[in-house]
This record gives C-alpha cells, sequence and structure tokens, in this order.
C-alpha cells in the first residue's frame, strides 16, 4: 500500500479548509495556523482547553516513548495493523483515509504505517494522528511515518465531513459524536481496551486488593453498531526498574496507586507482566 499524509484539514474556529501557504495553514476567513519546527500543526482552541497545558506533559510523553520502545507492546501493534488492513479489505479504487484519535507519541501509527507499506495492494492509505497534548504530537512529529500531525481534540476533529474511512481509538477517550462528525456511512472505529487480566502483576503490587477491569465504553449514540470483538493476551519480562517505573507513568495507575505500592513496585528489577487487551470494532450507521 502506498502510505501518505492525510491531505485536508478543517479550520477549528469555522470548519473551512485550511490552505497551505509558505509554512502555515489558512482558512478563507483568515485565521492562520503555523506549522511547528517539527511539522506539526496546533488546532485546538483555547476554549476547548481544559488547562494550561492539556493531556500527557513532557515527562510522561518521554516515559511512554521510552516504554514503548522496549517493544513489549509489539502484539497490540501487531492485532491493530492485521485489523486495519482486514477492514481495508481490498480493490479500493480511491484514497483510504484513517484517523489514530489519541495518538500519544506515534508509536502506533507507525507500526501500523510500516505493516501497510509493506502490503502488495496498490490502495492509496493517508494517515493521521491528533492529540491534545502538544508534548505527544512534537514527539510524534519526530517519527519517520508520512502523516499528517495535530494538535486537537477528539470532542471535534479537525477533519471534513465524511472525510474519515476509519478512527483508531487505542487506550484513549471515543467522542462518538465528534468522530461521527468526520465519518461517511459504512465508516468503522476501532477501540482496544484493557481486558480483565491487562497488567494484573503491577496491579498486584501497587494496590491493596486487584479489582477486574471493566472498562468497556460503547456508544452514546444510534450513528454506531457493533461489528466484531476480539482478544490479545500475551505476555512481557521487563527487565529493569526504569522500564517499570515508565510503565505506571503511562498508565491510569500512576494517579491512584497507594505510597505503598509504589513503593513496593520501585523496589523491583524486573517484572513479568500479562498483555491482555479488548479489540472492538463499531460501525457508522446511516441515520
Amino acid at each position: 500500500m502506498h502510505v501518505v499524509p492525510t491531505p485536508l484539514l478543517n479550520c477549528p474556529h469555522d470548519g473551512s479548509t485550511l490552505l497551505q501557504r509558505s509554512q502555515s495553514l489558512v482558512c478563507p476567513a483568515g485565521h492562520t495556523f503555523d506549522r511547528a519546527r517539527e511539522g506539526y500543526v496546533n488546532l485546538l482552541p483555547v476554549q476547548d482547553k481544559a488547562s494550561l497545558d492539556p493531556g500527557d506533559n513532557k515527562l510522561m510523553v518521554a516515559a511512554r516513548h521510552r516504554f514503548l520502545e522496549t517493544s513489549a507492546y509489539a502484539p497490540i501493534a501487531a492485532a491493530v495493523a492485521g485489523k486495519t488492513i482486514e477492514l481495508i479489505g481490498t480493490a479500493i479504487s480511491r484514497p483510504f483515509t484513517i484517523l489514530d484519535a489519541g495518538c500519544g507519541e506515534g508509536y502506533y501509527l507507525q507500526a501500523l504505517a510500516s505493516a501497510l507499506a509493506a502490503d502488495a495492494d496498490p490502495a492509496i492509505i493517508q494517515l493521521a494522528g491528533i492529540d491534545i497534548s502538544k508534548w505527544a504530537v512534537r514527539a510524534a512529529a519526530r517519527r519517520p511515518v508520512p502523516a499528517t500531525w495535530v494538535v486537537a481534540s477528539n470532542r471535534r476533529p479537525p477533519l471534513p465531513p465524511a472525510s474519515t474511512d476509519l478512527i483508531l481509538c487505542l487506550f484513549g477517550f471515543p467522542l462518538w459524536t465528534g468522530f461521527a462528525s468526520i465519518q461517511p456511512p459504512a465508516g468503522h472505529v476501532l477501540l482496544v481496551d484493557p481486558g480483565p487480566d491487562h497488567l494484573l502483576q503491577l496491579r498486584a503490587i501497587i494496590y491493596p486488593e486487584v479489582r477486574i477491569n471493566e472498562r468497556t465504553p460503547t456508544p452514546n449514540t444510534d450513528a454506531y453498531a457493533p461489528v466484531s470483538e476480539s482478544r490479545v493476551r500475551a505476555s512481557a519480562h521487563l527487565a529493569s526498574s526504569q522500564v517499570i517505573a515508565d510503565l505506571l507513568s503511562m498508565t491510569p495507575h500512576a494517579h491512584r496507586a497507594t505510597v505503598e505500592g509504589r513503593a513496593a513496585l520501585a523496589a523491583r528489577s524486573s517484572l513479568d507482566i500479562t498483555i491482555d487487551v479488548i479489540l472492538r470494532v463499531f460501525r457508522r450507521q446511516a441515520i
């Protein structure tokens, strides 16, 4: 497959098409957005920020990058790529657009781009990644990925209506109204969420009592219907206290662990973990 950046973005203020002008994107009304040195663009309006620095901070992004580069989560990336290729199908006569909504520092989209490029199908695949964290998008834009990187919110993805065939939401927060605003009928959303045993060993150390993961968000709109569900289980060996600390930093458990739990985890020089995730596909309905 031929992988290229998504060519079209919409102005976050009035929804009109942004046009390239030198190193800036400009809409017909004159709203201007400069590209950063790394190549990404910030399309997150001030009114859409819940804080001065929303999303993962610089240290959290660095920890996530270090951990993901160990390839511990490679089975998840492979499963996402496989499911994506399945959803693309064959004999595509037009460009197929994929958005990673909550792309983080770009690990999964890079793995996906590599898998797509290795496929002999002649289809043109357009990639984009958005995240509310400027630090995450800045890190993602440094990766050698043919993608359009944007600081933006899932609440109002800055892509044209009916432009996005597949939305990936990996360990993120799906905002279904925002997703529906950019997808055509028969478009798909692929969610990846923790399964019951995900990081069970880590949770057993940091909590007095281990609870079963129960987060299985479902669409709060009739615009989407479930298509399929599958599970990926694997194991990984974390060979240093730094890798263990990085894993904790990139999960919600970093904010929930007890003081005693943190101390117990910090004392570990290695840890074997279970990877257990659920992949669920939803289809955009014509309503």
